[in-house]
C-alpha cells in the first residue's frame, strides 16, 4: 500500500512539473508574439514603403495568428504569394491552439499545486524541477548556438509541407524577419519560460520554508 502511495505522489509531481513547463512555454510564446515588433529589422527603401507602413503590415501579421475571429489575411501595404497566406494559416492553428492549451492549463496548474500544498506533497516537486532546469538549459544552449539547424528541423516537425520557405521576391515582409530576428526571439521565449519556471520554483520554496518554520514552532 505504501509503495503504491508513493508512485501515485511522484507521478502526481512529475506531472505537475510537466505542466508547469506547458504553462510556462504557453505563457513565454505568447508574450514574445506581441513583443515581437520591438525586434523587427526595417530594410530601407523596401518598395518605397516607411517604416511605419512596414510595421503596419507587420502589426497585420500579428493580429491575424492571434485572433480566432480574423479569418482572412490581407497585407495592406506589401504583396505576399498565396503559399505564404496557406503558411500563415497553419501558423495561426498553432498560435491559437497555444493560447487555447495556455487557457485551460493555468486553472489546472494552480488547483494542482494548491493540492500538493494542502496534501504536504510540494517537496516532492523540488527534484522533477531541479531535472527541468537542466534539461531546459542544455537544450536551450543547442538550440541557440545551433539555431539555423534548429529552426529547419522545427519547420520540418510542425508543418507538413513547404510554405514556411518564403521567396524575398513575392513576399517582401519575409525581409523584416531575417535569421536573427527568429534567434533573438528564441532567445527570449527561452528565457521567459526560465522566468516563469522560476516563480513557480520560487513559491514553492516558500511554501516549504513557511511549512518548515511553522513546524518548528
Amino acid at each position: 500500500m505504501n509503495g503504491r502511495f508513493e508512485f501515485i505522489q511522484w507521478g502526481r509531481a512529475i506531472l505537475l512539473t510537466l505542466l508547469s513547463l506547458v504553462v510556462a512555454i504557453s505563457i513565454a510564446l505568447f508574450i514574445v508574439i506581441n513583443i515581437s515588433p520591438f525586434f523587427i529589422t526595417i530594410p530601407k527603401h523596401l518598395l518605397g514603403l516607411s517604416a511605419a507602413e512596414l510595421m503596419a503590415d507587420y502589426g497585420n501579421v500579428i493580429k491575424y495568428i492571434q485572433l480566432p475571429t480574423q479569418r482572412v489575411f490581407k497585407l495592406r501595404y506589401l504583396p505576399i504569394d498565396p503559399s505564404a497566406v496557406h503558411h500563415f494559416k497553419d501558423v495561426k492553428r498553432l498560435i491559437l491552439l497555444n493560447e487555447a492549451v495556455m487557457l485551460a492549463s493555468i486553472p489546472l496548474l494552480v488547483c494542482g499545486l494548491k493540492k500538493q500544498k494542502r496534501q504536504n506533497q510540494l517537496w516532492r516537486l523540488i527534484l522533477p524541477f531541479q531535472m527541468l532546469f537542466i534539461l531546459l538549459l542544455f537544450s536551450g544552449f543547442i538550440g541557440i548556438t545551433n539555431f539555423n539547424a534548429f529552426f529547419i528541423k522545427f519547420h520540418y516537425l510542425f508543418f507538413s509541407n513547404m510554405d514556411w520557405l518564403f521567396d524575398p521576391r513575392t513576399t517582401p515582409i519575409i525581409l523584416l524577419m531575417p535569421e536573427k530576428f527568429f534567434t533573438v526571439l528564441f532567445g527570449l521565449w527561452l528565457g521567459f519560460t526560465l522566468i516563469i519556471l522560476l516563480l513557480i520554483w520560487g513559491w514553492i520554496k516558500l511554501m516549504l520554508s513557511i511549512f518548515f518554520n511553522k513546524a518548528r514552532t
